[in-house]
């Protein structure tokens, strides 16, 4: 995916950068930014992702991405309500 691909992905979708770099794990914008203007490459497993999500309908990608928030913040609560010891 050419970094021109994946900004124009990002904004296809709706997504700030900063929205893009939480969805992916990422901390911060910079990671997305740097991809978009060819100075990162992408992981294997983030330039597939954004493929896929670049090649659904508008709708369907969002429903895709907001079940994934959801199992991500189930995910989080999880981790945090462990105990560590």
């Amino acid at each position: 995916m050419s970094p021109k691909q994946f900004k124009e992905t990002r904004e296809q979708l709706g997504l700030t950068q900063t929205d893009l770099a939480k969805l992916l794990g990422l901390s911060g914008k910079a990671p997305i930014s740097h991809f978009e203007i060819g100075f990162r490459t992408p992981s294997p497993l983030i330039s597939a992702v954004m493929s896929y999500l670049g090649s659904l309908s508008k709708r369907k990608a969002q429903d895709f991405i907001e079940e994934f928030q959801r199992h991500i913040d189930e995910a989080q609560k999880r981790t945090k309500g462990r105990k560590r010891g």
